[in-house]
């Protein structure tokens, strides 16, 4: 089975993998002959009724696993009307369980609910918790986030309830990937982190608890990658990449090779990256492969071979057109069609792409906004209830509760609306940022008083070769140091630091940085190619040594990340072409 491209942790089965196999299969289970197959069955029935339950489970893990379904669904009928007679509640969930696996979603959906309907007053660890684990699981499937994303809510605080902490950590990694595809991916990279810690707390906790670990790194790298922090993700790759090797887990190898495709990608190595999809995008399904596809289209797009990249997008239509499940890039890949359809003036095939970029755009907009909503009003919140709970506890033993009780009560009432109000606050500091309003902005030197440190003549020869270097691009340079410009400049550094102290009223770091930052929101402004460069090769081009201390100052100098600059310059290209 593929998997999703946000992984998360499962019972027994996928049911991804279950309606797969399900669909594989119906036409040979109905090419048997049933009557023989009935007969064979019936002849079982009064042992079956009188083995134990571990052997009538046995016996429907070996159906399942061979591909019987007739025989399984005999076999969960026989399980559930024991446990009925027998008023045994865990094995009559069980029974449920079984047929939540070979049937369709909807009526998978309704034993999951038998499920939760039977378990409702048990004291048992994972009971009812399991069962909307399982409606959460298949909605997640079917591409239904919210819904998914409300079951798993409410598993989590039965989970807390039930102090199981296996169970909230599975609830937690779920509902972080569901926001992390719904654009959110700081929650998301929040919640993975807070879990690894949580992790980290147990004994050989890599080999342990091998799985939770595995798809912790998986989704820290790519969360780490959506927020292009391509260091971090890749260190979180390796970390699964060498754990996945020396298990010798070959599904968990190609999950992370692909997400090595991407980074390469991403940090401008397009011909490793493409080998690496092309070698498994194939053997990849539904959103995965045409997510998958995309890159390969950007790659191509890259290369010159636009007609490549048409199919490209073309095969994600394909996909995305019939399964109705978005993702991230999806609006870009309509508005490529769109152009394309135009520039061959093909109406018919235009007009289908606009309605599906309309279609698109629509639900992502509003399923995201209703998840952003969901997540903060039903997790953020109770979660930092729960902190400020045990904070309390803390300090009253302390004598100074008060104090904190009123902080924490504050932060509890602003966090409701931070992540509601963030997108919009930072569309506003983009457009103002781009409109000049917020640019950095050059600062005039102090003429009626300068640093008695500094003779007269010196400081004025300072003043002037600084004025001349700000209008060169030498500045620009990643290895320039205060000595290095000192040196160049006939003086010492004291004297150098202390002119741009008084003068720009900044240290020599942040000076550099100024100017550099400066000069990057006007050359992508200007400049349409440097839109196509990642962090790393911004990074180059401005003169920082990484992508991420290239972003780091970006957002201390202008309040936004400059992904957000280059979303919003990206979006004004592609609508002066259409």
């Amino acid at each position: 089975m593929t998997r999703t491209v946000i992984k998360y942790r499962v019972y027994r089965f996928s049911p991804l993998a279950i309606l797969v196999l399900l669909f594989a299969t119906l036409s040979v289970c109905f090419a048997q002959e049933p009557n023989f197959l009935k007969d064979t069955l019936l002849l079982t029935t009064d042992y079956l009724s009188d083995t134990t339950y571990q052997s009538i489970m046995d016996l429907e893990d070996e159906a399942y696993e061979n591909g019987d379904l007739q025989k399984l669904r005999y076999l969960t009928e026989v399980h559930i009307n024991k446990a009925k007679s027998e008023s045994n509640v865990m094995e009559l969930a069980s029974g449920y369980y079984y047929r939540t696996i070979i049937e369709e979603p909807e009526l998978a959906i309704s034993y999951s609910d038998s499920i939760i309907l039977v378990t409702a007053q048990s004291d048992h660890l994972e009971y009812p918790t399991f069962g909307y684990i399982l409606k959460a699981i298949i909605f997640y499937d079917k591409g239904d986030y919210q819904l998914s994303l409300q079951n798993y809510i409410t598993a989590y605080n039965l989970a807390v309830e039930k102090n199981n902490l296996n169970d909230q950590l599975t609830c937690s990694m779920a509902i972080a990937a569901i926001r992390n595809l719904n654009g959110q991916p700081h929650a998301a990279a929040d919640i993975y982190t807070r879990s690894l810690k949580v992790l980290k707390k147990e004994k050989d906790f890599e080999n342990t608890y091998y799985n939770d670990y595995m798809i912790l790194m998986y989704n820290l790298a790519l969360a780490h990658l959506r927020l292009s922090q391509l260091d971090s993700s890749r260190q979180y790759y390796k970390a699964g990449i060498d754990k996945a090797l020396s298990n010798n887990d070959k599904m968990e190898y190609r999950d992370f090779v692909l997400v090595g495709a991407q980074l390469d990608y991403y940090e401008g190595d397009y011909q490793i990256a493409r080998d690496t999809l092309l070698k498994y995008v194939f053997q990849l399904e539904g959103k995965s492969k045409a997510i998958k596809l995309y890159y390969l289209a950007k790659i191509a797009q890259y290369s010159g071979n636009n007609k490549q990249a048409i199919t490209y997008f073309q095969q994600i239509d394909s996909i995305v057109g019939a399964s109705r499940e978005p993702f991230d890039n999806i609006k870009e890949v309509y508005q490529q069609l769109v152009m394309y359809y135009s520039l061959e003036e093909n109406q018919k095939r235009e007009i289908d792409a606009i309605e599906k970029l309309i279609f698109f755009d629509s639900v992502m907009t509003s399923e995201q906004k209703g998840i952003i909503e969901q997540a903060t009003v039903a997790y953020d919140i109770p979660y930092l209830k729960r902190q400020k709970s045990k904070a309390e506890e803390q300090l009253k033993a302390k004598g100074i509760w008060i104090f904190v009780l009123g902080s924490m009560a504050s932060l509890a009432i602003l966090i409701g609306v931070y992540f509601y109000i963030k997108a919009q606050k930072t569309k506003t500091k983009v457009k103002e940022l781009l409109a000049g309003s917020k640019r950095p902005k050059p600062l005039s030197p102090k003429v009626e008083e300068y640093p008695t440190s500094v003779p007269k003549e010196i400081r004025d020869d300072i003043l002037m070769k600084l004025e001349a270097f700000e209008k060169s691009d030498h500045y620009l340079s990643k290895e320039l140091d205060m000595a290095q410009l000192a040196q160049e400049m006939d003086t010492n550094t004291s004297y150098l630091s202390t002119v741009i102290n008084h003068y720009k009223e900044m240290s020599f770091p942040n000076y550099l940085k100024d100017l550099k930052i400066t000069t990057a929101i006007d050359r992508l402004s200007s400049e349409p190619e440097l839109l196509k460069y990642n962090y790393q090769g911004l990074a180059d081009t401005f003169g920082f040594k990484t992508g991420e201390s290239f972003s780091r100052a970006f957002y201390s100098k202008t309040g936004v990340y400059p992904s957000k600059v280059l979303k919003e310059l990206k979006n004004r290209q592609i609508g002066r072409h259409l």
